[in-house]
């Protein structure tokens, strides 16, 4: 009986605590980034990408040095990869970028090619 007990309570914790590693995954990818695209058009080429979970989903923006934003669309992030998309000038561009010890280093895909993205999370303000 004891050993049934056990069993049973095993199951029961097994899925809880891949949920919640799962939800400290997302954690890497929550907050400011400062990125630089080189080789984007000019105005398009530094900015912050403001990641935040939203109803348990993640949502996010970009702003460029100008002040300009847009919002992020399609936004992912599994086994330390992070996807999204976003419309600039009229064209959906997809970015990828694999996130390790709070740096993000990536792809731009765009009808122009593919441009390299690099970014550095933003330390919180205490």
């Amino acid at each position: 009986m004891k050993k049934l007990l056990v069993v049973i309570f095993m199951i029961g914790i097994i899925p809880l605590s891949g949920k919640s590693l799962g939800t400290a995954s997302v954690k890497e990818v929550i907050g400011e980034w400062t990125f630089e695209v080189p080789s984007a058009p000019y105005g398009y080429e530094k900015g912050t990408l403001v990641i935040s979970e939203k109803e348990s989903e993640l949502a996010g923006e970009v702003k460029f040095a100008d002040g300009y934003k847009i919002q992020l669309k399609d936004l992912t992030f599994t086994d330390g990869v992070f996807k999204c998309g976003l419309y600039v000038d009229y064209e959906y561009v997809k970015l990828t970028a694999k996130i390790k010890d709070q740096k993000m280093a990536g792809t731009v895909k765009t009808s122009e090619g593919d441009m390299e993205l690099a970014a550095t999370k933003v330390k919180a303000k205490e």
